[in-house]
């Protein structure tokens, strides 16, 4: 029973890092090869800098698309239309224990922040078969952020839990 149960857990952390790398190849296979040169006036040469420049922005932006861990939690960041993200989180408090949370949050460049109001948070007790015993619904409409910080790392602030507030996560 409880083989059955680190099974499932192993194979839904499974799928999250395969999500993660799905999401981390596309991002690397959208990356635009270089550009040939040849003899062009100065206007189109500064038009063609002004693409360059926004579509290397654009690059950036999605490095931060992936699968973070910190103790007992990963948290999931999987790229949407435009500056949308979806964002996952699963935070384990025992074999039997954890909760889920799901949220899209639009990324701000100028802060280097991805922010969200529309947070749902389930509590999940699962019986030693491995199957969902309970699925309670702890919240709706929670708000928070999560930081993209220099070293690659990200901090989430969830304004109601405050779970991981001082927690960098990484990839």
């Amino acid at each position: 029973m409880k083989n059955k149960l680190i099974s499932s857990i192993a194979l839904i952390t499974l799928a999250f890092q395969l999500v993660a790398c799905g999401s981390t190849d596309s991002a690397q296979a959208a990356e635009p090869s270089e550009p040939a040169f040849e003899a062009v006036s100065e206007t189109e040469s500064v038009k063609e800098e002004e693409t360059n420049v926004a579509e290397v922005s654009q690059t950036e932006t999605k490095n931060f698309v992936g699968q973070y861990y910190a103790g007992r939690g990963n948290l999931s960041i999987l790229e949407g239309d435009a500056d949308d993200y979806l964002i996952e989180v699963w935070w384990g408090s025992s074999a039997a224990e954890h909760s889920e949370w799901v949220m899209h949050g639009k990324y701000d460049e100028s802060t280097n922040t991805i922010t969200y109001s529309d947070c749902e948070r389930h509590d999940i007790t699962v019986n030693e078969s491995g199957e969902v015993e309970i699925d309670d619904t702890a919240y709706t409409n929670g708000t928070g952020s999560i930081k993209i910080n220099a070293d690659d790392s990200i901090t989430w602030i969830d304004d109601q839990d405050h779970l991981a507030d001082d927690l960098p996560m990484t990839k």
